[in-house]
């Protein structure tokens, strides 16, 4: 399959646009933190790279219907993934010692402190 050369840069650069327009709007979401778990580096971005990202909120909405809030509220124009936890599933996965807590410190804080 032919591989359009310059292909990698454009998508890291329509990727990071998304991502800077995500930022921009969460403290008006009610984001309290944000992580990107994936890296957006030339040589790491491939045509199908999306952006994955962890959502730190206050949220009574089943576990499974949480992201739904983002998709509909933010309309991502590449692919996004949004994991959406409580603070205090947070911590709890802090203290498990999870995968994900794992992938949560490898990554990025994009909003947030």
């Amino acid at each position: 399959m032919p591989l359009m050369i310059g292909f990698s840069e454009q998508r890291l650069r329509i990727l990071q646009s998304e991502l800077d327009s995500i930022v921009e709007r969460l403290p008006g979401l009610g984001v309290i933190k944000a992580f990107l778990l994936n890296s957006l580096y030339p040589g790491v971005v491939e045509k199908d790279t999306s952006l994955n990202l962890v959502m730190i909120m206050n949220d009574d909405r089943p576990f499974v219907r949480r992201p739904d809030f983002f998709y509909s509220h933010l309309s991502p124009s590449v692919g996004v993934e949004f994991l959406v936890l409580t603070p205090a599933e947070l911590e709890s996965e802090y203290k498990e010692n999870s995968c994900l807590a794992l992938a949560i410190r490898k990554g990025e804080i994009i909003h947030g402190v």
